[in-house]
């Protein structure tokens, strides 16, 4: 009997042991089913990433405070665009010969000479008349001067204050095959700063993307900063610290978190500096995000480059003031340095842009090198990937590193 009851017992836990079994077996798949189901639903709404990306507005940033001639020559660059654009001539068309800053006692100005390009003839009066309309909203009519030159092109001589600053050639230019000439031995050094990062990652991301050594600025305590700072650096590029600095508009311009003004006592503004230098990683060097006031203060910038030069940084003015002291201010303490020459995207147009990048590669080319400075906009990217496989031809693009001394 006891045998027998035995055998029973046993039946049964085998019959539970194999419908446990069949239940593991159906019940299993459902669930690796389910949770692949979850992880799924969970990507395609973005719940799973750990960090979800948001944007943030661009800071608002500061391009060369400008003056006297120089002021009223950047308003007359917009009219020349727009100009040119409506007599349809394409920017590849354009062609800056020579662009220099002068001086003359307190007044600073860019000089640009532009050669127009024509497919065909167009009537001189219409020109006349377009330019006249254009240029006369700012400065008077007897400061546009038309004149046939040699081969009877028209020429265009633009002056402001009494100061040239502008001299336009058209040209009736038939496209011809032409056998290239033979690359120079040294191409000019150029090197592009795009500025005000730390607020976009898909920005960042795209910029990254360019076929381009560019180099990029970070702003410490943006939201993205150290993650935007790592991907610069993982890609083999250079990063700087956008250091914020008081602007002459301070406080009705803010420059934002971390800003160094001139109000600071010495060990308020250097504990706030190495606070931002720590802030940002992988930097190798440092520019000014605004700082039309501050860049002007020679105690305060000798007190920013003592620190710099001890971490072994270097420093490129992003000369939003034509009074900046910090070429003098380098140079005293042998600290590497280099200073912007041409705003990319102060007019966030495509033509415009165009134009910058053609006469920021003119300098270049008088100078042996230069150095551009952009902004993560939309116009500004798309220029850009346009322009590079252009202008990589007649220039070498480098770091900024490489263009300090």
């Amino acid at each position: 009997m006891a045998t027998r009851r035995n055998t029973e017992t046993t039946i049964r836990a085998q019959k539970n042991t194999s419908r446990k079994k069949r239940i593991t077996l159906i019940v299993l798949p459902l669930a690796a089913v389910f949770v692949l189901v979850a992880i799924f639903a969970y990507w395609r709404l973005g719940l799973f990433k750990s960090q979800p990306v948001r944007r943030f507005p661009i800071p608002v940033y500061e391009t060369h405070v400008s003056h006297g001639t120089e002021a009223t020559v950047k308003e007359l660059d917009k009219r020349i665009y727009t100009a040119l654009m409506a007599l349809k001539v394409p920017a590849e068309d354009v062609l800056f010969n020579f662009v220099e800053t002068k001086t003359d006692n307190d007044d600073h100005w860019t000089y640009s000479d532009i050669e127009i390009r024509l497919q065909e003839p167009l009537p001189e009066q219409r020109i006349e008349d377009l330019f006249s309309q254009q240029l006369s909203k700012i400065i008077p009519k007897q400061a546009v001067r038309f004149s046939l030159g040699l081969d009877r092109n028209l020429v265009v001589e633009i002056s402001v204050n009494g100061h040239l600053t502008h001299r336009l050639v058209f040209v009736v230019f038939e496209k011809k095959e032409i056998a290239p000439s033979p690359p120079p031995q040294s191409l000019p050094l150029v090197a592009i700063i795009i500025d005000d990062m730390g607020y976009d990652t898909e920005m960042a991301a795209n910029f990254l993307e360019l076929d381009g050594n560019l180099s990029f600025s970070v702003l410490p305590y943006s939201p993205y900063h150290k993650r935007i700072a790592s991907a610069v650096h993982n890609s083999g590029r250079d990063v700087l610290l956008h250091l914020p600095m008081e602007p002459l508009q301070y406080p009705k311009v803010n420059p934002g978190e971390g800003a160094l003004v001139t109000s600071m006592s010495p060990d308020e503004l250097l504990e706030q500096l190495r606070n931002n230098l720590d802030a940002v990683p992988y930097i190798v060097g440092v520019n000014n995000h605004m700082g039309s006031r501050l860049t002007q203060d020679s105690a305060k910038m000798r007190q920013i480059f003592t620190i710099l030069k001890k971490r072994g940084l270097f420093f490129v003015d992003s000369l939003t003031s034509p009074k900046s002291c910090c070429a003098q201010t380098a140079k005293i303490f042998n600290l590497k340095f280099a200073r912007r020459q041409v705003f990319l995207d102060h007019i966030q147009e495509a033509d415009a842009i165009r134009f910058q990048i053609k006469r920021l590669v003119t300098v270049a080319k008088r100078r042996g090198q230069a150095i551009g400075i952009g902004h993560p906009y939309p116009v500004t990217l798309q220029i850009l990937k346009e322009e590079l496989p252009n202008i990589k031809q007649q220039i070498k693009l480098v770091r900024i590193s490489e263009l300090v001394g």
